[in-house]
């Protein structure tokens, strides 16, 4: 994404002259969006109408849509523009000629009073933000069961709203059809002017203590592989400077807690899942097979410093150097990003977020 080059100037949704919001009320209703939510107010994003109200469930038109992407992304704006219902005397008229080259599907009629769905205003982000179409639409469609619904004109820009989480789904459905609330709007705009918003590094100092991830894995009723792994983990943790936590969680899901029962085998010593150089298939020999349990927790740590951009421990194994040969190698920092990276399934990385509150707990 381009830097953006200004931050957002005057981009009201609502034109009114607000008054003072109640931040308890909307706070209470939208606890989800509240830093989003906030950021937009405190930038002149979002405003009150005349009675106060942020109306967070209302939805978002195309006009008000192009003033905010407008402004906040700071458009060339068209000599003219085609649409056949476009006038000079329109509000928007100058926020038509801006956002026209940003939107992914346009028709005869610009429709300014028209609602928004989530699939266009998160096309419309990522090409209005510098951002370009994904290559493919692999990501979007095996996380999500209405992923076939989306558009034909948004879907490759969508997978780029997606992996980069600009748009998130809930449990398993993206509704790109939905009408875009107030609310949403914010949240995807934040999330795309601040990549880092609600995110969970995966570097840095452990947040759990040993024995706290012990007692989680022995109230999970794990095999004594597991729990015997887990001082190694936070040895590896110190050495790399990754959160053992997430390290270990995430052993914890991709070996049932040292139970394995697929592909992987306990004697391979294999805690993530790491496949050979050319695997053919999920097949057990199209695992690599380390030494002992300490080689493989190595690896485990070598293979995520192929992902975030950390050097790693000793002569790593050949699917490290297949991993930094992909394009993204090296820019994922945060445990969300690992759903469509590390694993096809956009929910993987938070899946694992929940295993480290429990831990935590």
């Amino acid at each position: 994404m381009n830097k953006i080059l200004s931050l957002i100037s005057a981009a009201v949704i609502i034109a009114a002259a607000a008054m003072p919001v109640s931040a308890q009320s909307w706070k209470a209703q939208y606890p989800w969006a509240a830093e989003s939510v906030q950021y937009c107010l405190d930038n002149d994003i979002l405003a009150g109408d005349e009675y106060g109200e942020l109306d967070l469930g209302g939805n978002l038109t195309r006009a008000q849509m192009a003033r905010i992407f407008t402004d906040t992304f700071n458009l060339k704006k068209a000599s003219s523009v085609d649409f056949t219902d476009v006038k000079t005397t329109d509000w928007y008229y100058p926020y038509e000629l801006a956002i026209f080259s940003s939107m992914p599907k346009r028709g005869e009629e610009f429709n300014g009073g028209e609602f928004v769905t989530r699939e266009e205003f998160a096309a419309t982000l990522v090409k209005a933000s510098g951002g370009k179409a994904a290559s493919s639409y692999t990501i979007t469609n095996y996380s999500f069961k209405d992923a076939g619904d989306v558009d034909d004109a948004y879907k490759n820009l969508l997978e780029t709203a997606v992996t980069n989480l600009y748009m998130l789904g809930e449990d398993g459905f993206i509704r790109p059809k939905d009408l875009l609330t107030r609310a949403e709007a914010c949240s995807f705009l934040y999330r795309a002017i601040n990549p880092e918003a609600d995110k969970t590094p995966i570097t840095g100092e452990a947040q759990v203590t040993l024995a706290q991830a012990q007692k989680w894995a022995e109230a999970k009723g794990a095999d004594d592989i597991f729990i015997e792994a887990a001082p190694l983990y936070w040895d590896y943790g110190e050495q790399f400077g990754i959160r053992p936590e997430v390290m270990y969680a995430q052993a914890g899901k991709e070996t049932a807690y040292g139970k394995y029962g697929g592909a992987v085998l306990p004697e391979m010593n294999n805690w993530a899942g790491i496949k050979i150089k050319n695997p053919e298939g999920d097949r057990t020999e199209d695992h690599e097979t380390f030494a002992t349990p300490d080689d493989g927790i190595r690896a485990h740590y070598n293979h995520m410093s192929a992902y975030i951009g950390v050097e790693p421990v000793g002569e790593p194994h050949d699917r490290y150097y297949v991993v930094k040969t992909i394009a993204w190698a090296g820019t994922v920092k945060f445990v969300e990003q690992l759903g469509g990276r590390w694993c096809p399934d956009i929910y993987y990385g938070y899946e694992i977020l929940d295993m480290i509150e429990n831990m935590k707990q």
